[in-house]
């Protein structure tokens, strides 16, 4: 009795039984076709013999002669035991003899219309272009000073994948199912109170939801908020990614400086009247470094207060300080208006894409409603591992080895900065966190210097970009040392201050 196949349909092929062209050779045409454009990538095992000619409902010979003959042009490599694979293109050779091609009548080739995109749709590619293109995280992470990338040398993979296995085999029918799109309870009321106990942030399981990052958390909070066309007060220099996530909402991110205390509220509530949200990294302001005094934290809370509005505070790193940090915003908050995000992404591995958000209660259910419109659940795998991770103590155990790893990273970076560029450079933001800012001599291009960098392979940042319209008032680098070990910070600091030489023909 013939064994029933396990194979998939491949309805892509079509044959057609009314032309003069043989079956086996259209066959033969489309695979070729598929491998002559990259759509069948080399390695990827064609369909079995039999499995294939029962879909297309054609003899077996017929798939057998169009396989024999991609095998002989070298399209394909057929071994027994292992079936037949799309060849690699080295080895492929122009076929012997005249091809016969199976051509259908098409319609005379026209003009290809410009598709027809929403302003909504404008805006975001708007957005993309002023904001993101420059800070692309696509540089390999073996480059010195790679920003926002933890020591993923040092996170326990093995660890983490026994985790994984383990609660992977233990899923349920209520895991497979539809999940809440504020994320699966149980890990919300660990996060709930993970984030009482070591960050002091006053909440219930409820106000705690789950997304995937936090500029999708801010994408969202904005649309919700604000109206379009409303204004949104960000720091200047200030993460571009939270101005592409405020501009895709359409609402206009509007820059305020920030000073040694922070963001100065005054003359965004001077500049920007109808501003009605702030988005703010007061324990650690990117990339400047600077922490937000507690005066500056009272003046923006009385601010909201002021014009009924909402701050949301965004606490990207707060597991990796090496002192105490202030209070957040949100444990001072006494009227509800702050919002405090945070993410996991940073803490164990970028891959997890996996954030939060602590909302007022009035916020749970429009938030959690628009999430289940837009953003939908995260997988629940990963999330029951991450609940699994904090539970035995491996994410208590992983955040003290990482706040260590930092401490001795910024001692490496600093030491091979200094001992490269002595004082050319002066180096802030390097007490917490995983990243610092070089300022350069007055008059130095930084945009130059980092590409003269990027040539070397090593990724640092102009500080310029991170900056509005109006441009820095000085010029400098922004590095970061999360994923640099010493040796390679050595390295790093090398190719710096060589960049650094040729961009301002200094000897260094």
């Amino acid at each position: 009795m013939p064994r029933e196949s396990t194979s998939l349909p491949f309805g892509g092929f079509v044959l057609d039984r009314e032309s003069p062209v043989p079956l086996y050779q259209q066959l033969y045409e489309q695979i070729r076709a598929g491998i002559e454009s990259g759509q069948l990538q080399p390695g990827l095992r064609l369909p079995a013999t039999r499995a294939l000619a029962q879909e297309l409902q054609v003899s077996r010979n017929t798939v057998l002669v169009a396989y024999e003959q991609l095998v002989t042009e070298r399209f394909a490599d057929s071994q027994v035991g292992s079936g037949t694979r799309v060849a690699a293109r080295s080895h492929r050779v122009a076929a012997v003899g005249p091809r016969t091609v199976t051509r259908l009548p098409v319609p005379p080739v026209m003009a290809r219309p410009v598709p027809r995109l929403s302003r909504a749709t404008h805006g975001m590619l708007r957005a993309a272009r002023a904001h993101g293109v420059r800070h692309q995280r696509a540089s390999p992470v073996a480059q010195p000073f790679v920003l926002g990338v933890p020591a993923l040398d040092l996170f326990p993979t093995g660890l983490w994948s026994r985790v994984l296995s383990r609660r992977s085999a233990r899923l349920g029918s209520a895991e497979l199912t539809h999940q809440d799109p504020a994320g699966y309870w149980p890990l919300r009321k660990e996060l709930a109170a993970y984030l009482g106990l070591a960050r002091g942030v006053k909440c219930t399981a409820e106000q705690v939801l789950i997304a995937s990052s936090t500029q999708v958390l801010t994408n969202l909070l904005a649309r919700i908020l604000l109206e379009p066309g409303e204004q949104a007060l960000v720091e200047d220099p200030g993460y571009p990614g939270i101005r592409s996530a405020l501009s895709v909402a359409g609402v206009a991110p509007c820059p305020v400086e920030v000073d040694h205390e922070g963001l100065c509220i005054a003359l965004g509530e001077k500049r920007y009247p109808g501003a009605r949200l702030a988005v703010v990294t007061p324990n650690n302001q990117f990339p400047l470094g600077v922490r937000m005094s507690s005066s500056r934290r009272g003046q923006l809370l009385d601010w909201a207060g002021r014009v009924n509005g909402w701050l949301i505070e965004d606490d990207y790193d707060g597991e990796f300080w090496s002192d105490t940090p202030s209070p957040p915003l949100q444990q001072m908050d006494e009227a509800d208006h702050v919002v405090y995000v945070g993410t996991l992404s940073k803490a164990l591995f970028p891959a997890l894409r996996m954030a939060y958000a602590v909302v007022p209660p009035d916020l749970v259910d429009p938030v959690t409603a628009a999430m289940r419109v837009t953003t939908g659940a995260l997988p629940v795998l990963e999330q029951a591992a991450v609940l699994d991770f904090i539970r035995e103590d491996h994410f208590a155990r992983h955040i003290r080895r990482m706040r260590q790893a930092y401490i001795e990273r910024r001692e490496g970076c600093v030491a091979a900065l200094r001992g490269r560029l002595g004082g050319l450079v002066r180096l802030t933001g390097a007490s917490a966190g995983m990243h610092l800012v070089a300022t350069l001599p007055t008059g130095t291009d930084d945009s130059r210097v980092a590409a003269l960098c990027s040539e070397s392979r090593t990724t640092v940042y102009p500080l310029s970009s991170y900056y509005s319209e109006t441009g820095a008032p000085v010029p400098g680098l922004v590095l970061g040392y999360g994923a640099t070990p010493p040796a390679q910070a050595a390295l790093g600091a090398r190719h710096v201050a060589a960049a650094v030489a040729q961009a301002t023909r200094i000897a260094v």
